[in-house]
């Protein structure tokens, strides 16, 4: 009997290229198991094999996703697999954008069943959970086995025909598809018995996806504003004229200063917008659209502010993760404070 064939897609990291000197790795496949794919070939255990490996730099990627993954979809269509397995990227936000690109690819233009594997907080399980089924990992290598087990469960029973109409119990992210079926109580008789349980602080499970919001207490400002340090923070890619400290336009872990000391407005020669996840080219005509600094000097010399902090602090939020944004706003949080900033005017796109 022939076995089940599996074609296992890795970035440049997973699938031994190099690190982020290979990052710009062309689209390629090999044959057989590469890597992390070997411990996914024993947790599939027999009947299945994975007749090859796609690879693909994570920069490669990002640059040109759709040509990418239209050569991917090629280069694997040519090992006929019935089913594709990407990554799991955990939380690194390329690789889980292509993880979960190509799997939506392949599902769409050849019709195979692919899966992949992220945490939480990747952005691409906000992009494709609804196309693609995700299984839940940790959010870093550190639980590659327990999301290769998990990974291999769910291809042995897309392999058994098992029709996975809810993600959530086979360990995915849900689709966030609502579906009517028929239950043995009453809508009434189940919130009455869910509620009993969370009286008696026994587990119970809500059947309404409830968002869940951090909640920031307003900081009441110490001094008048008339009397103010006010800084400029943006998310919207300020960066100086031809990007010298390489900032990325999305997918950041990191912040950029620029100083503003002496300078009535901002000018095309010396700054510009970096950004990948809006039309920057409006912007880029006038960078004062982005981060008011015309307008600031204004205020300035009005008197409606005490001062004008002399350096901006810019990011591009584009698919940041909650994990760097939390860690980026903190570490620009305490310099603003050490700096004596009073009030911050945050503008993003």
């Amino acid at each position: 009997m022939e076995s089940f064939r599996i074609v296992h897609y890795l970035n440049q990291f997973f699938g031994q290229l190099g690190g982020e000197t290979a990052a710009g790795a062309p689209p390629q496949i090999k044959p057989g198991a590469i890597g992390s794919g070997r411990v996914l070939q024993n947790e599939l255990g027999n009947g299945f094999e994975i007749v090859a490996t796609a690879l693909c730099g994570d920069n490669c990627f990002a640059d040109a996703p759709e040509a990418t993954a239209d050569e991917l979809v090629g280069l694997i269509a040519e090992f006929r697999p019935q089913l594709v397995i990407a990554g799991p990227a955990f939380n690194s936000g390329r690789y889980g954008q292509s993880c979960g690109m190509l799997c939506a690819a392949l599902q769409d233009r050849l019709g195979v069943p692919a899966i992949t594997g992220m945490h939480e907080e990747n952005p691409g399980v906000d992009q494709f959970r609804r196309r693609v089924l995700i299984v839940r990992t940790g959010a870093t290598a550190r639980s590659m086995a327990e999301a290769l087990r998990s990974l291999a469960a769910l291809a042995r029973r897309i392999a058994a025909g098992d029709a996975i109409d809810r993600p959530a119990e086979a360990g995915c992210f849900p689709h966030g598809m609502k579906r009517p079926v028929v239950r043995d109580k009453t809508a009434a008789q189940r919130a009455i018995d869910m509620l009993l349980h969370k009286l008696a602080g026994q587990p119970f499970a809500t059947e309404v996806s409830v968002p869940r919001f951090d909640r920031v207490a307003p900081v009441k400002l110490a001094t008048a504003l008339s009397a103010a340090n006010v800084a400029l923070v943006t998310d919207g890619g300020l960066v100086v004229k031809g990007n010298p400290d390489r900032m990325p336009n999305g997918y950041c872990d990191r912040f950029t200063t620029i100083p503003i000391g002496g300078l009535e407005r901002f000018t095309t020669d010396l700054v510009e917008a970096h950004h990948g996840g809006y039309d920057t080219q409006f912007v880029n005509q006038d960078l004062n659209r982005l981060v008011p600094l015309d307008a600031m000097r204004e205020l300035e010399r009005e008197g409606a502010i005490g001062h004008l902090h002399e350096t901006v602090y810019a990011t591009a939020g584009l698919g940041m993760s909650l994990t760097n944004a939390r860690k980026i706003g903190r570490e620009i949080g305490a310099r603003l404070r050490n700096e004596g900033v009073q009030a911050v005017i945050l503008t993003s796109t």
